[in-house]
Formats: C-alpha cells, sequence, structure tokens
C-alpha cells in the first residue's frame, strides 16, 4: 500500500516555503469537494496568472477518455482491491464528455435551502403534479416556528382541491424531516414525533398516554398527579418525562434552522453532494469503483504566456505578476496533494470496511484515526481533517458521513438495538443482560455503554419496555 513519508506530517518543520506550503495544503484538505470548488472559482477570479483548462485524459494511465472511469483501467485492473481514481466532475452532474465547458455549475456548490424547499425536495417523489402544488401551498403558510394556523378544509377550499389530498400531503410533510413540523401546536408536534419514533415498536404505551392524555398537567410539571390518574409510579412518570426530554423535539423547524447556525426565515446551509462515490462495477464480480471528486473542473495551472513574458516587463510589473504565479503554482501543487491524500484515505477506508458498505451497519469493523493515520504515515490531525465535513455515496444510495467509518460505536448501537427487538415483550432486559450477551458477539461494554447506546436509540428502559401499564 501506501508507506513512503509524507510532507503532510504536521510536525515537519522546514524552509518557509515548505512550511506556507503545508499550511495552505492542511487548509484546502479541510475543505470538501463543493468548499473546494468555491475556492478555486475564486482564485480564478482574482489570479490572471491561474488557468483552468480542460483535461480528457485518464489521470491514471494517460490514454484520452470520454468518461470516468476510464475503461482501459476497469479492463485491466488486477487484484480484488477497490479502483480509485480522481475525478474532476462534480459530483451529480454527468460524465465529462469532449463537447463540455469545464466550468462550475452554480446550482452544484453548497448553498443556503430553506426550511420549506428542504421539506418540498423530500415529499416531491412521493406526489403528483397537484399534490406538489398543495405541499407548496402548505410550505408557504408556515410561521417562524414551523406552525400551520390554518386547517386542513380551508387549504382545500383555496386550492379547490379535494380535502382527502390536502390530509394526505399535510401528513407527508409532517413525517419528513425534521419531523412535526405543519402542526398545529407543539402537543401535535410531539405525539407526530411519536408515531414515527414508535415504527420500530420500542415505545412504551405510556408514553403516548402522558403526551396525549395529560397534557396539561405535563406543562405544569404535576408528575405525581399524572402517576396517580394513570395508576403508576412517579418514578415512571419521571422516566417518560426523560424520554420526551432526549428523544422528541420542541419546535422542530427552529431546532432545524438553529443547528444551521444561519439566521434567516428557517433556512440553513445544505451540502447535497458526496465528495467521494462509491459503486459497483460494471463488469458483474469486479471489485468496487471509487470515485474520488477533485472540487476541479478540470486541471489547474500556471498560465504559460504570462511565465514566459516575465523577462519583458519593467520590475514593477514583474515583482507584481511574480506574485500573482506563486500564489498560482501554490494552489496547483497544494490542490493536488490534497486530492491525492483523499484518493489514498478512500482506498484503505473500502478495503476496511467493505462488508460494511456492501452490507450494514453491524458490519462496521473497528476502524480509528490513529490506525489510518499510521498506515499512510501521516498524522492523525491530518486524517481527522480530511474526513471532517465531508461525506460518501454507498452503492445502495446511501449517503453517510466519512466520519461514520470510524463510528466504533454503530454496529455496538445496531447490535443493542437487534437484542432488544428480540427480547420477550413480558421480559426485558436488562443493560447489564444485554451488556452480557453482547459479550459473544465481541463487544465488551460496560452497562452504563449499553444506557448511553440505548437513549441514542430511543429506547426505554427495561422497566418501562415491558410492562403493560394497567389504566
Amino acid at each position: 500500500m501506501y508507506t513512503s513519508p509524507s510532507p503532510f506530517n504536521s510536525l515537519y518543520h522546514g524552509p518557509r516555503g515548505v512550511t506556507v506550503h503545508l499550511a495552505q495544503t492542511m487548509r484546502l484538505l479541510e475543505m470538501n469537494s463543493g468548499e473546494l470548488a468555491d475556492e478555486v472559482a475564486r482564485e480564478l477570479d482574482t489570479n490572471p496568472a491561474l488557468e483552468l483548462v480542460k483535461d480528457h485524459t485518464c489521470p491514471n494511465c494517460g490514454r484520452r477518455i470520454r468518461a470516468l472511469p476510464c475503461p482501459a483501467c476497469l479492463d485491466q485492473h488486477v487484484g480484488d482491491g477497490p479502483i480509485v481514481f480522481l475525478s474532476p466532475r462534480l459530483p451529480g452532474a454527468s460524465r465529462i464528455r469532449d463537447d463540455e465547458e469545464g466550468e462550475l455549475p452554480e446550482s452544484l456548490i453548497p448553498q443556503t435551502e430553506s426550511l420549506a424547499e428542504h421539506l418540498l425536495r423530500q415529499v416531491a417523489c412521493a406526489v403528483d403534479k397537484v399534490e406538489q402544488r398543495v405541499a407548496a401551498n402548505i410550505l408557504a403558510r408556515l410561521d417562524d416556528l414551523g406552525l400551520l394556523d390554518d386547517h386542513p378544509t380551508e387549504i382545500a377550499t383555496s386550492l379547490r382541491v379535494p380535502l382527502e389530498t390536502v390530509v394526505r400531503v399535510l401528513g407527508l410533510i409532517q413525517r419528513a424531516d425534521p419531523v412535526g413540523v405543519a402542526t398545529r401546536d407543539l402537543r401535535e408536534s410531539l405525539l407526530i414525533q411519536l408515531e414515527v419514533l414508535n415504527e420500530n415498536g420500542l415505545v412504551h404505551p405510556l408514553v403516548r398516554k402522558v403526551l396525549g392524555e395529560h397534557w396539561d398537567q405535563l406543562a405544569k410539571r404535576n408528575y405525581m398527579t399524572i402517576a396517580r390518574e394513570l395508576g403508576a409510579s412517579l418514578e415512571d412518570v419521571e422516566e417518560v418525562v426523560r424520554f420526551i426530554h432526549h428523544n422528541l423535539t420542541p419546535y422542530p423547524a427552529r431546532a432545524w434552522q438553529d443547528a444551521g447556525g444561519v439566521m434567516g426565515r428557517l433556512a440553513r446551509p445544505v451540502f447535497y453532494q458526496p465528495d467521494i462515490t462509491i459503486s459497483l462495477n460494471p463488469h458483474p464480480g469486479g471489485p468496487l469503483v471509487v470515485e474520488v471528486f477533485t472540487g476541479v473542473a478540470g486541471k489547474l495551472r500556471v498560465d504559460p504566456a504570462i511565465k514566459s513574458g516575465l523577462d519583458e516587463m519593467t520590475d514593477v510589473e514583474r515583482v507584481e505578476w511574480a506574485s500573482y504565479l506563486d500564489r498560482a503554482s501554490l494552489l496547483s501543487k497544494c490542490i493536488q496533494q490534497r486530492n491525492n491524500t483523499m484518493q489514498r484515505i478512500a482506498e484503505i477506508v473500502v478495503v476496511e470496511q467493505l462488508a460494511f458498505i456492501l452490507g450494514g451497519d453491524s458490519d462496521l469493523k473497528p476502524l480509528t484515526r490513529s490506525i489510518l493515520a499510521e498506515r499512510l504515515c501521516l498524522h492523525e490531525s491530518t486524517v481527522s481533517r480530511a474526513i471532517a465535513n465531508k461525506a460518501a455515496s454507498l452503492p445502495n444510495g446511501r449517503m453517510v458521513p466519512l466520519s461514520i467509518f470510524f463510528d466504533r460505536s454503530l454496529a455496538v448501537r445496531d447490535a443493542v438495538q437487534s437484542i432488544i427487538r428480540q427480547e420477550q415483550r413480558s421480559a426485558p432486559l436488562s443493560d447489564t443482560k444485554i451488556a452480557e450477551l453482547l459479550k459473544p458477539q465481541g463487544y465488551h461494554v460496560a452497562r452504563r455503554t449499553v444506557a448511553k447506546y440505548r437513549q441514542m436509540l430511543g429506547i426505554l428502559p427495561a422497566n418501562l419496555r415491558g410492562r403493560e401499564i394497567s389504566i
């Protein structure tokens, strides 16, 4: 694999030129492909010495090609390892052709998306044109908290569509991400969130009874009154309250906005596109094909005409243009180094996590950033920069953050959920027992760790999972 020393070693100290090169490379390494495309576009606008040229040759074998991946490289690949290549096309764009212009489509650069756009995009595939119009109308009526004051009957009348159509579309919106938007009030929002959470059957009916039938007492924190009226213990009711606090979100529209850190009416930045796409080989049984997007729709280079014309310039002009040339040379070299590092990381990750990529969460192997850094002769901080804020598209279409390949808890959480799903409702398993059942699967975790993962999955403790409350 790759064992040569790397200039990305963050403890390397050398001449000033190397230090500047390193700092620039590390900065670019932290960017995802969309941010890098934005950076390149800005530099092309401000640096006349930087040039973007179309390049229709395979980055691996040098053959002229009409599209990536290179057919020759696919046919000549030896071994079971993945075929990993750098791709100058933008994620989501069509394959590169000879007659294409090497420009950056503005629509593919990360943009700010409103909540209405975010929700409409999710329901669009499940509705027809009339229902799309209904969805857009509903979303236009939301207030700043994401609540819908208008009754479905009023919406149906104004749009001259059947009430059933409005109710169906409203249900789709309410169950899209973030769950619980377009409801009449906070209580209805929480109840819908609970319904979605209960799709796996792991939410105790006591939670719904507290929310649905004792809302006023819950709002006043009269937990003893609720316990008495339900015939439950105070401890059970307090556990329900903790469950609600940990797993449900008041005003999910506002929380969705706050998560993005962007001011404005229910909007936050969203990145649609992956930095790496992992696909099945077009040849049955062949190795996976991994496309690492470079963020550059072509090849960057220093303008040769400007470089050759330095001798004819005045001293003042030469100093100015030399600065432009240095910037252009530095950026092109650093981007190349950044993308080569992303390619090396992608190759090892795909090899190590092949079972997860083709299977599911339970197949995730215990890969750490430090192990990967050692394999690549990099510092762990460099690997952390490389995987931060980036995503990969799996063969099944699932989009995951690169950090998921290093999430040691994911497989354990999946195992915890699987154990609880198979338990007898009349004899729920304690966290201690679950920890014991995990050991034969190779997961040695403490009881409190099981409790933590169970809470992350939105699953109640054993005393509330199994016992039916008598009302």
